[in-house]
């Protein structure tokens, strides 16, 4: 009997802890054996190969996306303050996908220049120097060599980076994933979408009737599109399967809005989420350790009530 009460005593607290809120923070911050120091230099190495083989004279551009704090809080950089984007406990590769196409497409968009501009030397590798702490995207462009077309995933690097023993490490190599697409066919040609997706606006009225969508091919217009619910907030269009890097980007994003942009395959799904509306009455004090101590409580109270009655039975 006594075995018994234990397990439900177990259970249930287990349970009572299931309840507690959980808070997502990056992995690097909880692992992290000392703060970052802002003003020091940092240095990034990338390198572009593919099966053994290297670029050279492979230029790279490069973008600061963000600052970064000393206890790794980061703040997006001007250009990109008003892509509303929020790097702060993002830890799903996914994630961070999402963000990096979103970058891309946001460069796109506004016409934003790189903050450095480097080639790779004779082993395929470029790097820089003299760089401040925070968060950097590296974009390159594809290479087309024999018939054959070599593609480049873009970098988003976090400087300093965090070695296995806690420490931050200033020199950070990566290398840039990389594909290799064989010669095609004169005509074969594939279908390509962009899907438009609605998030947090539960539907409203306000909703925008329609949309306004640039595509583009290896950085330069191709056709601009409207979506609505006439299309199904689709657009489909045929194109040679050459190895071009295909992007789209919205324009005119409605006010209240942010947009991600996430890349499938052939496919483009475009996400305008509205952030939920701010309460009229405003709230004081840390309400997330108000609800802490309050399931606290709750507990705390239910295992004295358990043990008392565990207590009770073995009395008689």
């Amino acid at each position: 009997m006594a075995k018994r009460n234990v397990a439900v005593i177990v259970f249930l607290l287990c349970l009572c802890l299931s309840w507690l809120p959980c808070y997502a923070q990056a992995a690097s911050t909880v692992d992290a054996k000392e703060p970052i120091s802002p003003d020091e230099d940092c240095s990034l190495t990338i390198s572009y190969r593919y099966d053994g083989k290297s670029f050279s004279n492979h230029r790279v551009l490069l973008y600061k996306i963000a600052d970064v704090s000393a206890d790794f809080q980061y703040s997006l950089t001007a250009p990109f303050a008003n892509s509303g984007l929020i790097l702060n406990g993002v830890q799903s590769v996914g994630e961070w996908n999402v963000i990096r196409s979103t970058l891309e497409a946001h460069i796109l968009a506004y016409g934003v220049d790189a903050d450095l501009a480097g080639a790779t030397d004779q082993g395929g590798q470029v790097c820089f120097r003299g760089l401040k702490p925070g968060m950097y995207l590296a974009i390159t462009e594809q290479v087309l060599e024999n018939d054959w077309i070599y593609l480049f995933d873009s970098a988003l690097v976090a400087l300093p980076g965090l070695g296995t023993d806690g420490l931050w490490q200033r020199e950070v190599a990566v290398v840039s994933k990389a594909e290799a697409i064989p010669p095609i066919e004169a005509d074969e040609e594939i279908e390509r979408k962009v899907l438009k997706l609605w998030k947090g606006d539960g539907g409203r009225s306000d909703r925008p009737q329609s949309i306004e969508v640039e595509i583009f091919r290896d950085g330069v217009s191709y056709q601009t599109v409207i979506l609505s619910e006439e299309n199904h907030w689709t657009f489909c269009w045929q194109a040679k399967d050459d190895g071009a890097a295909w992007k789209v980007v919205e324009r005119n994003v409605p006010a209240g809005y942010t947009v991600t942009v996430q890349e499938r395959e052939t496919s483009f799904v475009l996400t305008n989420t509205r952030p939920p509306d701010k309460p009229d009455t405003p709230k004081t004090g840390d309400t997330a350790n108000t609800m802490l101590y309050f399931v606290l409580m709750n507990i705390s109270g239910m295992m004295l009530i358990i043990l008392g009655v565990a207590g009770k039975r073995k009395r008689v």
